[in-house]
């Protein structure tokens, strides 16, 4: 069957929904890129769009797919100057699922009839409005659960992951090193510890000579002061092995971080553990 196709509309559709497919996909894994970013990656798109026309697919296929690949990790490198494998991944994967979904709705709406120039720009529009819309309103329910991201504790090879709220007002500071503090649920920090460590930590009010007992010498135990409105006191500091934030954007390690047990658990409520100091996402 003979076709005929018009290589400059070829590149126009595909430059169009390249853009607003990058532009759907920073919203939804809030990547963030400028619009002019965005339209240099989809002219990469385009070209590359264009440049399929002239290969064999009957006698390419792994080499089309492979291409396709590195295109689509071409134009999010451009569009939002993504580096990370990880990023790259779950990017690329969005970037054709939302591609994959956008089709669909062509498809179905092409089913009988030809779309014209003018139709595909409608569609087109209609997408981006439609999905962009579903976003904001997805993002309405996430309001209350701004600033909260998964965190993952480690000590002695021992994992424990939970949610951690950024705490804007944390601003507490360890005052032997300098360094900024957070704040951890007793039980939480428990998890974590050896049997034999979490006695001699529970008690170390009671025997504050095991402060310095050889077994504790690993997390480096140790009291501050705090001062809240109308409140004050002392706290007992920990050092652990590893602390990692994952923010969307990206995974924030801080090693040998220092971690203050709340004097109230309560306070802190039941969907996070960890209060996170304001300095560790600066």
């Amino acid at each position: 069957m003979y076709y005929e196709v018009y290589i400059d509309v070829v590149f126009v559709t595909n430059l169009l929904m390249d853009y607003i497919l990058l532009r759907l996909v920073g919203m939804l894994l809030r990547y963030k890129g400028s619009r002019l970013r965005s339209i240099l990656a989809a002219l990469l798109g385009a070209f590359f769009s264009c440049l399929l026309l002239f290969l064999d697919r009957g006698n390419n296929g792994p080499a089309v797919w492979f291409l396709h690949g590195g295109c689509g990790v071409g134009m999010l490198r451009i569009a939002y100057g993504l580096k990370k494998g990880s990023l790259l991944a779950k990017g690329t994967l969005a970037l054709y699922l939302t591609a994959f979904l956008c089709g669909g709705f062509l498809e179905a709406l092409t089913a009988d009839q030809k779309l014209s120039m003018k139709g595909f720009l409608f569609f087109a529009a209609g997408t981006y409005f439609g999905i962009t819309a579903l976003i904001s309103f997805t993002d309405s329910f996430r309001t209350r659960r701004k600033n909260i991201y998964p965190v993952t504790l480690s000590y002695q090879g021992k994992v424990q992951s939970a949610y951690g709220f950024y705490d804007t007002g944390n601003m507490l500071d360890d005052p032997i090193s300098g360094e900024p503090v957070s704040i951890v649920k007793p039980e939480f920090l428990e998890a974590l510890l050896p049997e034999e460590l979490k006695g001699k930590l529970k008690h170390l009010k009671e025997n504050p000579g095991e402060i310095k007992s050889t077994e504790l010498m690993g997390l480096s135990p140790h009291y501050l002061s705090y001062k809240t409105v109308g409140q004050g006191g002392m706290l007992l500091a920990v050092r652990l092995d590893d602390l990692c934030i994952h923010t969307p954007r990206e995974v924030v390690h801080i090693s040998r971080p220092v971690f203050a047990l709340s004097a109230w658990p309560s306070t802190l409520g039941n969907e996070y553990k960890v209060l996170l100091n304001s300095r560790l996402l600066h």
